[in-house]
């Protein structure tokens, strides 16, 4: 099973925020867990007594109205001949327009207005194609840093390096990603689950 998903850690005690905020988790104040999947495999893995509030940012199963597939790239060079040309139908699967359907993205929005707080990324490649919502996560004035939690390879590789490359490509400033980007020294690859928990 892969598991996609953005945590976001909050909390009114962040007086300096560190590059080791996030040691094998700490747990600040509040927590959004915004899912990538549209299934809730995620709280299968979440201990039952949680802080977590779990965004199904781009809808889930259980409700299939509000699912949401397509591109979430505003910023792209095509984008704007899309919105110039007559008729609505080349814009219905442009993620910017669709999250207006549900509550999720303003959720998010509003969560993130509060107080600075700490990307976490685990799983998600932070891809273009959800370049409005991660431009959005990552440059907001709050954000004091983006931790990349990276995957391990049996060959002893990694994809730290793609994933900050990735991340580069949604943050319009160079310096502002070389500064909220946490080094790869204070990074962690993704813990393998043990092979009778992926099986449930």
């Amino acid at each position: 099973k892969i598991i996609t998903f953005i945590i976001i850690l909050r909390s009114n005690n962040f007086n300096i925020i560190n590059e080791k905020i996030c040691p094998a988790f700490q747990l600040p104040d509040n927590i959004m867990l915004l899912n990538f999947n549209y299934t809730d495999t995620i709280e299968m893995y979440l201990p039952p007594a949680n802080n977590f509030s779990i965004n199904y940012i781009h809808g889930s199963l259980s409700n299939p109205k509000h699912v949401i597939f397509g591109y979430g790239d505003e910023h792209d060079d095509e984008y704007r001949p899309l919105m110039n040309k007559k008729g609505n139908e080349y814009l219905r699967h442009i993620k910017s327009f669709r999250y207006l359907e549900a509550a999720n993205y303003r959720k998010m929005l509003s969560f993130i207005e509060m107080d600075t707080y700490q990307v976490c990324i685990m799983g998600h490649s932070s891809g273009v194609s959800d370049r409005t919502l991660l431009k959005k996560l990552f440059e907001h004035k709050n954000c004091v840093s983006i931790k990349p939690y990276y995957h391990q390879k049996k060959d002893g590789t990694d994809d730290y390096w793609d994933i900050v490359c990735n991340i580069a490509r949604n943050i319009s400033d160079p310096s502002l990603m070389r500064d909220r980007v946490v080094i790869k020294e204070h990074c962690e690859p993704l813990s393998q689950l043990p092979q009778n928990t992926q099986n449930r």
